[in-house]
C-alpha cells in the first residue's frame, strides 16, 4: 500500500502507516506531521534527486544545442517532447546526408536535481532502467553533453544499466523483485518507483513511531526513541548518515567500496555502524592518487581539511549544512560565513585588522572554492577540504574526459580507508584480498593473496 495524499492528523497518519512507513513508503506520510520540514526539503537536491519528466520540472532549453553532434562517435542526439512524453534520439548521417542508424528511447526518469546534471532515464519492459547518451549540465547557462564516460567512440550508446549501486545514493529504497537483491543479481526495479530520497534514509523506518504517534496516552520519550534523530546519534554515527553517499573516493577503477555480501543493496539504516554495510577503500598513501577531485567526493575531501582534523571529532557535515533547507545567494554567504566565524572570529578580526586578511566575506569563495570535477568534466562542484589558500590556476576551465587505459590506469595496493581498521576476522581478511583484484588494481600481489586466502578459509 502506498500513501497517495498529504494526511492531516496523527491519529490517521498512524491507520494509514501500519507496516508501511519502511523504505519504498512515499515520503509524504510524514508531511501530516512535519509538514514545514517537509516542505522545505522538497527544494533541496536530495529532495529533487529522482522524478518522472513533466513540464513543470523539464526546465532544459530543448532549443539550445539541439541537436547534440557527438564528434567521437559521429553521432546526433536530440531530445524530444511528443505528445506529452519525452524522448531522445539518436541518429548518423550517411554519404547523401540522410538519417541512418536511428534509435530512439522514451524518458521515463530523470535522475539528479540539477543543481548540477541531469540524466535521463528509460525503463524496459523488464523493469531494467537504462542511462541514455545525452545528459544535461548547469555549468554555463545550461547545456547539453555527454552523459560521463560516454564521450568516447566506443561508448555503450543505450545499453549502460543502472545499477543498484546507482540507484542507492540517488533516490529512495526502490521495491526489487524476489532474488534480486541477493549479490550479482541483474538491477531490477519493481512497482512504482519513488521519486526522490526520502525521510526514511536519515531517519529509518518510522512505522512504530507513527503507530505511538497515533495511540492515546504514548509518551512523548517512547515515540522520539522509535525513530532516528541523526542530531541525537554519535558524531561518528552522524556523519556516516551522510558518508555512506557522499564519501566516494574515486569514480574510476579500484574499487572505491564493497558492500558486504550477507547485506542487501538496500538494506542499510541511519543509525547503524556503517562499515557494518560496507567497506570504502582508497588509492595508497604515496602513491599520487589521494589529493584527487571528484563530484561525489565531499565527505572525503572534508576529512582531509585541518578543521576537521583539529575539532576533534566535533565536527560533522551537520557543522555547515542543514539536511532539510539549503540557503541559497546572498542567504547561503551569510549562513557558511557564521559558521566561519564561530570557530575563526576572534583570529579573523585581529588579521583583519592587522592589514592581513580581506575585510570581504564569502569564506567559503577563497577557502572552499569551486572546481571543476575531475570524473564528471562538465560540472564544477564545491570543494569541501577547507585550505588556507586559494588553489593557483583556473579552477573552472575546460578539461577533457579523462579515460583509464592499460598506460594511465592505477596499479598498486588498495588501500582500507573507512572503517581506518577490521576486527582480525577470516571474513575481513576475504574483503581486503577481495579488494586487490575486483576491478584489477593490485592483481600481482592480489591473486596470490586472495588465493592463499580460499585455500586456508574455504569459504
Amino acid at each position: 500500500m502506498r500513501v497517495s495524499a498529504h494526511l492531516c492528523g496523527a491519529v490517521t497518519l498512524a491507520l494509514m502507516c501500519a507496516e508501511v512507513l519502511c523504505a519504498q513508503t512515499d515520503s509524504r506520510a510524514c508531511a501530516g506531521c512535519h509538514r514545514e520540514i517537509w516542505q522545505r526539503y522538497q527544494q533541496t537536491g536530495m529532495g529533487r534527486s529522482f522524478y518522472r519528466p513533466t513540464p513543470d520540472k523539464m526546465l532544459e532549453d530543448f532549443s539550445k544545442g539541439n541537436p547534440y553532434y557527438h564528434p567521437a562517435s559521429r553521432s546526433y542526439f536530440e531530445m524530444i517532447r511528443r505528445e506529452g512524453a519525452y524522448f531522445q534520439r539518436r541518429y548518423q548521417l550517411d554519404a547523401a546526408g540522410k538519417q541512418v542508424n536511428v534509435m530512439e528511447k522514451r524518458i521515463d526518469y530523470v535522475m539528479g536535481s540539477g543543481n548540477h546534471a541531469r540524466t535521463y532515464l528509460h525503463r524496459t519492459v523488464s523493469n531494467q532502467l537504462i542511462e541514455l547518451p545525452l545528459g544535461w549540465y548547469a555549468e554555463k547557462g545550461g547545456y547539453f553533453a555527454m552523459n560521463p564516460g560516454y564521450d568516447r567512440p566506443d561508448h555503450p550508446g543505450f545499453r549502460r544499466p543502472i545499477t543498484y549501486d546507482c540507484m542507492f545514493c540517488h533516490n529512495a529504497y526502490p521495491q526489487t523483485p524476489a532474488g534480486h537483491d541477493r549479490p550479482f543479481a541483474d538491477a531490477l526495479y519493481a512497482g512504482a518507483l519513488p521519486e526522490g530520497i526520502d525521510c526514511t534514509r536519515c531517519h529509518g523506518p518510522g512505522t512504530r513511531h507513527a503507530q505511538l504517534a497515533g495511540t492515546a496516552g504514548a509518551r512523548r520519550e517512547d515515540i522520539r526513541a522509535a525513530i532516528v534523530n541523526p542530531a541525537r546519534l554519535t558524531p561518528e554515527r552522524q556523519m556516516e548518515t551522510c558518508m555512506v553517499c557522499h564519501l566516494e573516493a574515486t569514480s574510476f577503477p579500484l574499487p572505491n567500496a564493497l558492500v558486504r555480501y550477507d547485506r542487501g543493496p538496500f538494506s542499510f539504516r541511519a543509525g547503524e555502524p556503517m562499515g557494518d554495510y560496507i567497506l570504502n577503500f582508497d588509492h595508497a598513501p604515496g602513491t599520487g592518487r589521494e589529493d584527487k577531485f571528484e563530484i561525489v567526493n565531499a565527505a572525503y575531501r572534508l576529512r582531509r581539511s585541518a578543521c576537521f582534523l583539529e575539532s576533534g571529532g566535533k565536527m560533522t557535515c551537520t557543522t555547515c549544512h542543514d539536511p532539510h533547507d539549503v540557503p541559497r545567494g546572498e542567504a547561503a554567504t551569510r549562513h557558511y560565513d557564521s559558521v566561519c566565524r564561530g570557530c575563526h572570529a576572534a583570529a579573523l578580526d585581529q588579521r583583519i585588522a592587522a592589514g592581513k586578511h580581506t575585510a570581504n566575506t564569502d569564506c567559503a569563495g577563497c577557502h572552499m572554492p569551486k572546481r571543476r570535477t575531475e570524473d564528471v568534466v562538465h560540472a564544477a562542484a564545491t570543494d569541501h577540504m577547507i585550505q588556507r589558500f586559494l588553489p593557483k590556476g583556473d579552477l573552472l576551465a575546460d578539461r577533457p574526459e579523462r579515460h583509464e587505459t592499460g598506460a594511465n590506469a592505477y596499479r598498486g595496493p588498495v588501500a582500507l580507508y573507512y572503517p581506518d581498521r577490521l576486527p582480525a576476522t577470516a571474513e575481513n581478511e576475504l574483503y581486503l584480498a577481495v579488494a586487490q583484484v575486483k576491478q584489477g588494481s593490485n592483481l600481482k600481489e592480489g591473486i596470490p593473496r586472495l588465493t592463499a586466502l580460499i585455500e586456508k578459509y574455504s569459504p
